[in-house]
């Protein structure tokens, strides 16, 4: 089904000048949530385990960092974000978007 054209479902949008675009702000102001959050929805299920003793270990993190993170008082580092995707699967480039971008945001508030 190489042609795109007999698929029923797709529909094609006007071809709109760029100059004619409007720009449309987010409806939550562009929030963008710690890294943490990221971690507590996408990853922490992939770990079976009692504590966050248990946790840091699995992911060869100290605790004392690891609870920091959890909370949202730690800044994804270049080495942390390292770590992370060791034990996450998660690239490094990632984590460290996802804290520009958090940043980015408490910048602006």
């Amino acid at each position: 089904m190489s042609d795109i054209s007999k698929l029923s479902f797709i529909k094609k949008s006007a071809r709109v000048p760029i100059s004619e675009l409007k720009l449309i702000k987010r409806k939550d102001g562009g929030f963008r949530e710690h890294p943490s959050m990221f971690f507590k929805r996408r990853c922490l299920s992939n770990f079976t385990y009692k504590s966050m003793q248990d946790l840091a270990a699995l992911l060869n993190i100290k605790v004392e960092v690891l609870e920091l993170f959890m909370e949202a008082n730690l800044t994804v580092d270049p080495v942390f974000a390292e770590q992370l995707s060791r034990s996450t699967k998660v690239s490094t480039a990632t984590w460290l978007e996802l804290q520009r971008q958090y940043d980015e945001y408490i910048k602006h508030l």
